[in-house]
């Protein structure tokens, strides 16, 4: 493989992966975040979260505004300087949970600013329960506390469950990594829950598609045709009132700030160009035969892999890997979450080559599968293995960072439009 491409030459900058939190009935009740820096970890300065409540704070973060108008939370970890520097009035109390160590609540100014801060309206997060009577004041001061699940016994998370629950306070269970696990925390009692579950398979049962999901497959292998006939597309569309309903109102959005109001699906195809509309009519048909609570992650998440898969065959185009093909490697690589039924199934239904089929089920040697690799891996801030892909396929990580970024702010840009109102919590 060819040398990396020279790093470029860019301000210090830092890209924000979000990492949902759901509740008990896999609702979504906010993000965890986490810094992407240069060298795909928290960034290189000596107070990396800083960084990250900085830049949320001056709008950097596209999608602040939306997480606000949900009525969800950001959690964010804080170090000592940060609180005693008041870095989390950066951003507003309806939005910031503030997570901070034991160690932290034990330094006398600190503890005083975030018993000031929960005043404020601000939650205060607890990570690192050790049940110590002299943090005692901090377990009753935190609404959240959280435990780390991995590699402990259901008898032990009972035992730190009890202990933490005598204080009050919300739990939450980080690191949650299958839906075996998320089944054995809740039903320990857990409130919250972390970590990658939502996006691997239960223990899939033989199921019989439906017809709409059905006729949603049907329509992919219609539009990925090498020719299409724009006649027919218009009618297949115009014939299905939710899809011309969204795609109307996706054109007359204020997004596009059109003069004239798009009225009929042979406009709105000519307007769009082919190449955006696929793209849109991928999101547009996954979010139909998507299914369950968490269903609108699941969409987000799948949006964001199929453009940052584009986006990273672009930039190292002399590799021969085709952006379309793995805009929609990324964008179908869910689809046995979001279906459950198993992908060898659900590939029979796609319209994908060979080669691309066996990437989506995960099959060794094929030269696809290290880039959804390291697109997992960034998604859920596992920075060592990121790096470890990054270096083994010979990649900047500049560029790399700069393609999730991309990634992020196209797929919060697509599904909101697609789903406005979606994800909308109780006030």
């Amino acid at each position: 493989m060819r040398e990396k491409n020279a790093s470029r030459s860019e301000p210090h900058t830092v890209s924000i992966a979000r990492q949902p939190i759901f509740d008990g009935n896999r609702r979504l009740w906010g993000y965890a975040l986490a810094c992407v820096g240069r060298q795909l970890s928290w960034t290189s300065t000596p107070e990396p979260p800083a960084d990250l409540a900085v830049q949320l704070a001056s709008s950097a973060y596209i999608g602040l505004q939306q997480i606000l108008d949900r009525n969800q939370r950001v959690l964010i970890d804080f170090s000592e300087k940060n609180i005693l520097d008041h870095l989390p009035y950066a951003l507003p109390p309806q939005l910031s949970a503030v997570q901070i160590t034991e160690a932290i609540f034990q330094r006398p100014d600190a503890s005083e600013t975030l018993q000031q801060l929960k005043k404020d309206g601000y939650l205060v997060a607890l990570t690192g329960f050790t049940n110590q009577p002299d943090c005692t004041p901090l377990y009753r001061l935190a609404d959240i506390i959280s435990v780390d699940v991995r590699q402990k016994s259901r008898d032990r998370l009972a035992a730190t469950l009890d202990d933490a629950r005598s204080h009050g306070g919300t739990m939450l269970c980080m690191h949650v990594e299958d839906t075996a696990r998320f089944a054995v925390c809740s039903d320990l009692g857990f409130d919250l829950f972390h970590g990658p579950f939502f996006k691997r398979p239960d223990a899939i049962t033989v199921r019989t598609l439906s017809s709409n999901e059905v006729a949603r497959f049907k329509l992919m292998k219609t539009i990925e045709k090498a020719e299409v006939d724009f006649e027919q597309l218009a009618e297949t569309i115009q014939s299905d009132p939710a899809l011309s309903f969204r795609l109307l109102a996706y054109l007359n959005s204020a997004a596009f700030g059109l003069r004239q109001k798009i009225q009929s699906i042979h406009q709105a195809i000519s307007l769009l160009g082919w190449r955006k509309m696929k793209n849109w009519l991928r999101v547009v048909l996954l979010n139909d035969v998507n299914r369950g609570p968490d269903a609108p992650e699941l969409m987000v998440l799948a949006s964001q892999r199929g453009k940052f898969m584009e986006k990273i065959a672009e930039a190292y185009d002399y590799w021969g890997f085709d952006p379309e093909s793995l805009h929609m490697l990324g964008i179908f690589s869910l689809l046995d979450v979001m279906l459950g039924a198993p992908m060898q199934e659900i590939t029979g239904y796609l319209p994908l080559d060979q080669k691309l089929k066996s990437a989506l089920c995960r099959e060794s040697n094929n030269e696809y599968v290290p880039l959804l690799d390291l697109a997992q891996a960034i998604e859920e801030g596992d920075w060592v293995r990121a790096r470890q892909m990054v270096d083994q396929l010979n990649m900047d990580e500049a560029v790399v960072r700069e393609a999730f970024q991309k990634a992020l702010d196209w797929a919060e840009e697509m599904v909101g439009l697609h789903n406005p109102a979606e994800n909308r919590t109780e006030s």
